[in-house]
């Protein structure tokens, strides 16, 4: 049976607009502000073999909430990026444990 590795990457907007890979398996990236682009590090990642899995964004939502009132202020803002990629493991037998 076929086994798997995962890479969790969670990407934040910079300065500049553009989201960058912050974080890689809970490790801060290096520089990572003036990184490569969420879009370039996936790229780099699938030429290495790792295949995009999941992504999905974390908006953050605000709500300025009133009692007594019939209208509220809500506002929500894409804040960050989470990206799983998977790639088959090296070296494992397809025999189980």
């Amino acid at each position: 049976m076929q086994k798997w590795e995962y890479s969790f990457v969670f990407a934040t907007v910079t300065n500049d607009g553009e989201f960058r890979p912050r974080f890689a398996n809970d490790q801060e990236l290096d520089d990572w502000q003036a990184g490569l682009t969420m879009y370039d590090y996936a790229n780099r990642l699938g030429e290495s073999g790792w295949e995009l899995f999941s992504c999905h964004p974390i908006v953050f939502t605000q709500s300025n909430w009133q009692p007594l009132r019939e209208t509220q202020s809500i506002s929500s803002e894409l804040r960050a990026i989470e990206m799983v990629f998977k790639r088959p493991k090296k070296g494992d037998s397809d025999s189980p444990c």
